[in-house]
């Protein structure tokens, strides 16, 4: 292979003389590379130990490779490098600071011997991997490299981001302090383009669960959690190399001490910590997604406990807001796959999407899109937990917006109410108000972050026990059991989120006596139930919508098909008529009127629900429908008698 440069200009842009021997005449450069060598070589010229793999240096490691002072007097011995050929020196050396190089090699005119000339290309890097995710797609890098101020870090590169010049491909890396000569672009690009490492990683493109041949592993944007070597096979690749969501202060035992121990008692806590962690076990319970709702007023605590949820993840920053279109909230969760969603707020989201939106979070696929060249893209999917915040429930939200609330969204998301005896807490320990309380937290949760999340997933990585069989033996206490097709939903999802509480507090993570998360658990469900006054399911809501529409325009819109139409008022806007029989009025409804009726409801969807309450009161044959002779027209309409028994009950 050869590169070529612009004949007018030298490798660092300066107009080159072809006839100045101190130049470097580039024409007849080549570059080349052998699988053995993996197109580089890494010299370590002071022969120290190889740095970690896991690139976490410590603080006190940090600091730059050599002192601008001492660069003339502190160069090392190394052999001659091969040419042309490129090489990665870990220490200033004749040819300069550490970095990649490249050692070229000019053809002077005549019968000369070849000229050498050295190239800096960039900081340390090493290209230890090649990736692909479990298709045999998305194929990428695994590059490893130093700034002159950090510690190694690793980033599996998309190999697309070489496409063009790889502009966004040196845009990632110099935002993780990898120092480029920008006039040596060519050289990284076609370093990068003919490494063939021997090794080679399953790239995930997404954070959470991936099942392997040999077991199940947690990946995460810096770390992949498992067993073995299993851990070692499988890494997170991303177009944003900085990208990381997880960040950490303090020690598992620092968050033990000063936030998990404030949570007892406090069965809000409780509950919000437990839903943070119940994201990694929806995938063992054969789950999509598990969803709550604090419901209270303003400055009562509500954003603190999600703080304090937040903090088994990352720090406040992994709080999102509703603030945002589905569509990017779709990504967060794709983003957040198998661990939790925080979103504050929900006032401002907007209320005619957000009902969509729950739907979509809840099932766990996002929208179906084209490329641009018109092909179907893969939609994002996710697992996840979701915690929210808000002054109302969403119902309420979306009823504002002029929404209609569905009984599927409401047991997505679950209005659980957030006033206790001190705003959001029942017990202050050794503070003296809720405020104070609140302040305590909020100070505490900004230095100990991030470290109960991954130390739960560790212990849940080598867990034997049937998951999905805790959870089904939970939900048959006596406190979660239920006939209520959706509030046995509902209770099945505070049982997922108990059960990730109680699971946590079994392995010493969270300083809580056994048994607090159920009981947490079990006050959301009473809270849930009292917020709801018993949810309807979407057969009672069609029929509460029916009887509602017939008694608002029965005397308006309706009017009695024998009588005579010379002799009775004018209806403007007609959804009927009306007959009277001995078991009752019965209502004959346009089928315009029977849509109006069901208010957004399928049409059969409605007429089920109807024929199975005994509301169809007349039918021919197999129609739902009876054919009806008005002013000498034959008219289709629909029969109803709604029951005298009232709004049904839950």
């Amino acid at each position: 292979m050869s590169w070529q440069p612009d004949d007018n200009l030298d490798l660092f842009g300066e107009v080159s003389d072809k006839h100045d021997p101190a130049q470097n005449d580039m024409s007849t450069m080549s570059i080349m590379s052998t699988r053995d060598n993996h197109a580089a070589s890494s010299v370590d010229t002071k022969r120290t130990p190889p740095p970690s793999p896991c690139p976490q240096d410590e603080a006190a490691t940090l600091g730059r490779e050599v002192e601008p002072d001492n660069i003339d007097t502190l160069p090392t011995e190394v052999s001659e490098p091969f040419r042309p050929g490129f090489a990665t020196y870990l220490t200033h050396t004749r040819y300069g600071v550490p970095g990649l190089y490249f050692h070229g090699q000019r053809q002077p005119k005549g019968d000369g011997d070849p000229e050498p000339y050295d190239v800096w290309i960039c900081g340390p890097l090493e290209c230890n991997a090649a990736t692909h995710d479990e298709r045999n797609d998305n194929h990428g890098l695994l590059l490893r490299f130093k700034s002159p101020y950090g510690g190694w870090r690793e980033w599996a590169m998309p190999l697309h981001l070489l496409k063009g010049s790889g502009e966004e491909m040196r845009g990632e890396l110099l935002n993780m302090g990898l120092r480029i000569n920008p006039d040596a672009y060519k050289l990284l690009n076609k370093y990068l383009a003919q490494c063939l490492p021997d090794e080679r990683v399953i790239a995930a493109t997404r954070v959470g669960w991936h099942q392997l041949e040999d077991g199940r592993v947690f990946v995460m944007p810096r770390r992949t959690l498992g067993t073995g070597e299993l851990a070692r096979r499988i890494t997170f690749q991303s177009d944003y190399g900085t990208r990381d969501d997880y960040a950490q202060a303090g020690t598992l035992a620092s968050w033990r001490e000063h936030i998990g121990s404030l949570c007892s008692n406090n069965p809000l806590l409780i509950l919000a910590v437990s839903t943070a962690l119940a994201g990694p076990l929806l995938d063992m319970t054969h789950r999509k997604s598990a969803g709550i709702h604090l419901v209270g007023d303003s400055s009562n605590g509500k954003t603190t406990a999600l703080e304090v949820a937040a903090s088994v993840w990352g720090g406040p920053e992994f709080i999102r807001t509703w603030r945002a279109t589905g569509n990017g909230l779709e990504g967060v969760a794709a983003a957040l796959s198998d661990t939790c969603l925080i979103l504050d707020e929900i006032g401002e989201a907007d209320g005619r999407e957000i009902g969509a939106t729950i739907y979509a979070l809840g099932n766990g696929t996002g929208k179906a899109r084209a490329s641009r060249n018109g092909t179907a893209r893969r939609p994002h999917r996710w697992r996840i937990a979701i915690l929210s915040s808000g002054e109302r429930t969403l119902a309420a939200h979306m009823s504002e917006a002029g929404q209609r609330p569905k009984a599927g969204q409401a047991v997505r998301l679950l209005d659980i109410p957030a006033k206790r005896q001190h705003g959001a807490f029942d017990c202050l320990h050794h503070l003296d108000d809720g405020r104070a309380f609140s302040d305590h937290l909020k100070s505490e949760v900004t230095r100990h972050y991030g470290h109960i999340g991954p130390a739960f997933i560790e212990r849940l990585v080598g867990e034997s026990r049937d998951l999905a069989a805790e959870v089904d033996r939970f939900a048959k206490l006596p406190a979660f059991a239920t006939d209520h097709p959706l509030q046995g939903r509902a209770a099945k999802a505070l049982v997922l989120i108990a059960l990730a509480g109680e699971l946590a507090t079994e392995y010493g993570l969270t300083g809580w006596r056994e048994g607090e998360a159920l009981e947490a658990a079990e006050v959301a469900l009473k809270g849930w139930r009292t917020f709801q006054g018993g949810v309807q399911t979407e057969h009672e809501q069609i029929l509460v919508s029916v009887r509602a529409f017939i008694e608002r325009h029965g005397d308006s819109r309706f009017s009695d098909v024998d009588g005579d139409p010379r002799q009775t008022h004018t209806v403007h806007n007609r959804a009927g008529y009306w007959r009277d029989h001995p078991e009752g009025r019965v209502y004959l409804l346009t089928n315009e009127a029977m849509k109006e009726a069901l208010r957004g409801f399928d049409t059969r969807r409605g007429l089920d629900a109807l024929d199975s309450a005994g509301w169809i009161a007349e039918r021919e044959g197999n129609a739902r429908s009876v054919r009806v002779q008005i002013n000498g027209k034959r008219s289709r309409l629909y029969a109803v008698r709604p029951d005298e028994g009232g709004e049904h009950e839950s």
